[in-house]
């Protein structure tokens, strides 16, 4: 298909799946609510939520989530969960797989969102406000305090902030001072790059193949509070290893320049 006709079509795609999404996004969210506020805990409204909204999104965007070593989930909690945060569809990426009962920290500005920011804060995930160090760590602590009272997993971004980037941020250490006051031992998780399906700058998106491991897990119960730096290097190796190892097994990313005259561009 020539390179104009393609970016043509995914940004059709695009915007058909954003009109799409937008509105389910909210239907579940608010239902979901309702779940949360009449049953409680019990409902487990976030992984309805999760789930719900992660497989219709998949049919609508032709997305195909695969997932290996997700048995670690239950082996090793409770636990913290480090994923990577690459855009706004990670809902999506991840839904298929957030484990039951799990708790999630986000940026504050979530609890602005119609139905889902009050969704957030019903099912015992926690806000923080980045700007405000002190109030963030201490909002970082108490999450450690509930997940631990009440063993569950604790699913945090150790980049703190979105990266679309085949490359790792540096890591935030908050999540990791986290991990050792909890002694909650660390599950890294590794996904293949997010470009090969998405190009949000230009509105674009394609049907593809995410693949996502749920990587073997660091456990901490050993380690003195104040190895941070030693803890966050061992996570971060481990993270950056195996996301290179699905990028190299993955088609280029989408919307690729076009070739050379001769050459021939990639699908």
């Amino acid at each position: 298909m020539p390179y104009l006709l393609r970016r043509c079509v995914y940004t059709l795609h695009f915007v058909a799946a954003s009109i799409v999404g937008g509105v389910l996004f909210f239907g579940v969210s608010a239902a979901a609510l309702a779940i949360a506020l009449v049953r409680g805990p019990e409902g487990h409204a976030a992984v309805f939520a999760a789930r719900s909204y992660s497989r219709a999104m998949q049919r609508v965007l032709g997305w195909r989530i695969e997932a290996e070593g997700t048995e670690r989930f239950a082996e090793c909690a409770p636990s913290v969960v480090m994923a990577r945060h690459q855009s706004n569809l990670d809902v999506i990426v991840y839904g298929e797989i957030f484990p039951r009962g799990a708790i999630a920290i986000g940026k504050k500005q979530l609890e602005w969102i119609p139905f889902f920011g009050r969704l957030w804060t019903a099912t015992g995930n926690v806000l923080i406000d980045r700007r405000h160090t002190a109030a963030a760590m201490e909002a970082i602590r108490q999450a450690a305090e509930v997940a631990k009272s009440a063993g569950v997993s604790v699913w945090v971004a150790p980049e703190g902030h979105r990266n679309m980037s085949r490359e790792l941020l540096p890591f935030k250490k908050g999540v990791f001072h986290l991990a050792l006051g909890a002694r909650f031992p660390i599950l890294p998780l590794a996904v293949s790059p997010l470009d090969t399906v998405l190009d949000a700058r230009r509105w674009a998106v394609r049907p593809g193949t995410i693949r996502i491991r749920v990587l073997p897990p660091v456990p901490v119960a050993d380690l003195p509070e104040g190895d941070v730096g030693a803890l966050l290097a061992r996570v971060r190796d481990a993270m950056e290893t195996a996301q290179r190892d699905l990028a190299s097994g993955a088609v280029p990313p989408m919307l690729a320049s076009p070739a050379p005259s001769g050459e021939k561009a990639p699908a």
